[in-house]
């Protein structure tokens, strides 16, 4: 017979399905191949650019009559907003037209952009500059049918992603911020040990910097995550829909799981709408719900949040289409589930009394 554990567990995994946690990485391995920069200097591509840093790097060619130039102007953006601020990221521009661009029309073309240090624009011997295209996914025969792709990498955790090089400066901030978080395991930890999900949870869920209605800053994973059980859910202060029944509804989920909220359980509520919801007005929203300590209502930078947000399925372009989903989950032995945010209190409470529990 069914326990009454299984059929809640069944009943809230029928609604939506696990959590997943992992992202498939790309396998990218760069060539430590010579090439030249604009300012004539031969460089070797992986031990005198990549290794060890935070890079991004894309795909241009100076008699380029469509998308290089906007694509560049948006990595110069990018380069700006970041400022000097954080662990340095380095600016990659491989040409695809090497029988044309010289070191000189590199530097021509780069000026335009008004690029800062640590910023190479590459060419060289075809054969060589071909062998790092094909590597880094930005060959093409035809350079003319090349796609807007930026790879963005941490090199030291190995971990690398593609971007829509005509999107939004911000995509590729976030892509940035989630590949210099990363950081990898040592080698020789078992996987299956405490410290290496421990590990694992840290990288996928980042410690981005957030605030929460007291105007407090936390570390998303180490402050709020790591050695807790958590529930999530996502809302923003001035929703006219599901926000205020959804709180209401559980903050009756705090009451019930009591004096455990604040110690071994978090809650936590992430803004869809970072523009509009400072902590003054996350605070004056929790107030006219009673909710208690170890609830944690959060806002930041629209990139910041952005960033967790997508970590957990919530982030939309559209505050009102935001998802009423609530993750529950236990970073320590990975096991999580998501649930209507307006089950039944009492099964959202053994839910998460029981997460853990045997199948």
């Amino acid at each position: 017979m069914m326990t009454l554990l299984a059929r809640v567990l069944a009943l809230l995994l029928m609604a939506a399905p696990t959590l997943a946690l992992a992202e498939e990485p790309l396998n990218v391995q760069v060539p430590d191949v010579p090439l030249v920069d604009q300012h004539g200097r031969q460089v070797r591509l992986w031990s005198d650019l990549v290794r060890g840093q935070t890079v991004a790097i894309n795909f241009i060619f100076t008699r380029c009559k469509t998308i290089c130039s906007p694509m560049t102007a948006t990595l110069a953006r990018v380069q700006k907003e970041l400022g000097a601020g954080g662990p340095p990221v380095r600016f990659i521009s491989i040409t695809l037209d090497v029988n044309n661009d010289t070191p000189e029309r590199l530097g021509q073309f780069a000026q335009r952009f008004s690029p800062g240090p640590g910023w190479s624009f590459l060419t060289g011997e075809p054969d060589k500059v071909k062998e790092a295209l094909v590597a880094l996914g930005g060959y093409t025969p035809d350079k003319e049918a090349h796609r807007p792709l930026v790879l963005v990498g941490n090199a030291t955790a190995g971990r690398w992603l593609r971007v829509d090089g005509l999107g939004s400066a911000s995509s590729i901030l976030d892509a940035i911020r989630e590949v210099r978080a990363a950081s990898a395991p040592p080698a020789e930890l078992d996987v299956d040990s405490p410290s290496a999900r421990d590990a694992s949870a840290a990288r996928y869920f980042t410690n981005t910097e957030l605030v929460d209605q007291h105007g407090k800053t936390h570390r998303f994973y180490e402050d709020l995550i790591r050695g807790r059980k958590v529930l999530i859910n996502f809302a923003f202060t001035s929703c006219k829909g599901v926000c205020s029944p959804m709180t209401k509804h559980l903050a009756e989920v705090q009451r019930k799981l009591g004096g455990r909220v604040g110690k071994d359980i978090t809650m936590i509520t992430l803004s869809v709408d970072p523009t509009n919801d400072s902590p003054e007005s996350l605070a004056r929203f929790t107030k006219k719900f009673g909710v208690g300590p170890g609830w944690y209502f959060l806002t930041g930078s629209r990139e910041n949040i952005s960033l967790v947000l997508k970590k957990l399925g919530g982030y939309t372009d559209d505050p009102n289409a935001h998802s009423s989903t609530l993750l529950i989950g236990d970073a320590a032995t990975g096991m999580w589930v998501k649930a209507p945010a307006m089950s039944f209190v009492d099964n959202l409470v053994y839910a998460v009394e029981h997460l853990n529990d045997p199948r």
